[in-house]
């Protein structure tokens, strides 16, 4: 196959031949000789392919590389005992060809000298299966918290060695077929909303890795069926409510007029918000919705919150006896033009009176004498209408009475005689349930009452 000539001996001899037979005919006769068959040479062989790996259709140009001798004469390469096109040679011991269409794994490369007979000692090429491919994903997106979700993938070259990774983490796949395999989703990778890349690798056998396609998992739609707020006023502090639904996230928030504001994820059912300052500057009524990122997700339905505009002097609260000839206490609300009697407060064997409201009208401190004929202390909620007979604040023996109540309608400050039979200035926290002897006010040898408390 190959001119044997490659040992030093042999080029020797062709040099000899060139200074003896200078005439051209007796060059050429040198020439045939060197290309007879040597006998003594050890086989030639393949020392080098490039590359050493391509795909099983073939296709792939191969640079093949031969020590012992000068390639000469007609040749045949194989790969795998398949026939192959030589393209050229590109030296005296280099040649190119191009791989015919193989089966997976390696494959014996031989190059052929038809002229002699004589052939390599075999290389290795590696013929490659095609990547895996990916069509379909059933399903394509799946609820988050899903639990025990089978997932289906549909595309082309799978093989018993073919690999699964969802997003970062293997997972174990059952190959069905070279077109289907399956797999049984972890749990935690469903317990957050994410899109997650899907692919398939085959490297055991050199495949490479697939295309990617997105599985997506989804957010519920939230839904808002109620929003539960305290009576709020234009231009009043930061303010705390309630959204209740379903569908919601801890990832969501709420939307007052368009504005995410600050959101406590309770439940799946429940929100609190806060809706600052800002967004009760103005009198109306404001859409409150929930948003929830995606995949899935989105905003809610809306609901609204209403902001009143403030009414100096709205609520006056009063004390008449048209009912019986008894004291009772009234409330009228001017903007509304309605007088709530306040029945749930007022008592039918008594006298009540010396009422005292706070700044939004829900809370009414007031005494009354129904026990015993002695002064004590009441609070009447309007919002609940549910009466606190407060006996933290109350004495069984002593008067209480002359309350007045802070603007929040937390603190209660009234008067008392419980300590020496003189009347001092006592205050009442309706929160803590509190009640304390304001010593810097009072003096031991006067009378002190009759207080009025701030906000």
């Amino acid at each position: 196959m190959m001119v044997r000539g490659a040992c030093p001996e042999v080029w020797n001899k062709a040099l000899v031949f060139r200074r003896v037979f200078s005439p051209p005919w007796l060059l050429l006769a040198a020439v045939v000789w060197l290309l007879a068959p040597a006998t003594a040479d050890a086989q030639d062989r393949i020392v080098a392919l490039s590359p050493e790996k391509g795909p099983t259709g073939g296709g792939t140009v191969v640079s093949i590389a031969i020590e012992g001798g000068v390639v000469l004469g007609p040749l045949r390469v194989e790969f795998g005992g398949r026939p192959a096109d030589v393209l050229r040679r590109t030296g005296l011991s280099t040649l190119e060809a191009v791989t015919p269409p193989g089966v997976p794994g390696p494959a014996p490369v031989q190059v052929v000298n038809e002229l002699w007979g004589t052939a390599t000692s075999p290389a290795v090429f590696t013929y490659l299966p095609p990547p895996p491919r990916l069509v379909r994903l059933d399903p394509p997106a799946v609820p988050v918290g899903t639990e025990g979700l089978e997932l289906s993938i549909e595309g082309e070259h799978f093989a018993a060695t073919s690999s699964l990774r969802i997003g970062e983490a293997p997972v174990p796949v059952t190959v069905v077929s070279p077109q289907r395999i399956k797999a049984r989703i972890p749990a935690p990778l469903l317990a957050r909303a994410q899109t997650l890349e899907v692919r398939v690798s085959d490297a055991a056998l050199g495949g490479g890795t697939s295309n990617g396609l997105s599985l997506a998992v989804t957010n519920p739609a939230p839904e808002v069926t109620a929003v539960e707020a305290p009576p709020l006023l234009a231009g009043g502090p930061a303010t705390a409510f309630t959204v209740r639904g379903r569908g919601f996230r801890p990832e969501s928030l709420v939307h007052v007029a368009g504005t995410a504001v600050t959101t406590r994820f309770q439940t799946g059912e429940e929100l609190t918000a806060v809706i600052p300052p800002a967004l009760l500057a103005q009198a109306g009524d404001a859409p409150v919705t929930v948003v929830t990122p995606g995949p899935g997700g989105g905003t809610s339905n809306a609901m609204s919150l209403s902001i009143r505009a403030r009414f100096p002097g709205r609520f006056l609260a009063f004390t008449s006896n048209r009912r019986g000839g008894r004291n009772h206490i009234y409330l009228l609300d001017r903007e509304a033009g309605r007088l709530d009697p306040l029945e749930e407060a007022n008592s039918a064997n008594g006298n009540d009176g010396y009422p005292s409201i706070s700044a939004d009208g829900r809370f009414i401190v007031f005494q009354s004498d129904r026990n015993r004929g002695q002064a004590d202390v009441f609070l009447f909620d309007r919002e609940t209408r549910t009466l606190d007979p407060l006996p933290e604040l109350n004495h069984p023996t002593a008067f209480d009475g002359f309350p007045h109540l802070s603007a929040d309608g937390r603190f209660i400050v009234f008067e008392s005689d419980r300590l020496n039979g003189r009347p001092k200035i006592f205050l009442f926290d309706t929160q803590t349930r509190v009640r304390s002897e304001l010593g810097q006010a009072n003096e031991a040898t006067a009378d002190d009452g009759l207080a009025a408390i701030s906000n």
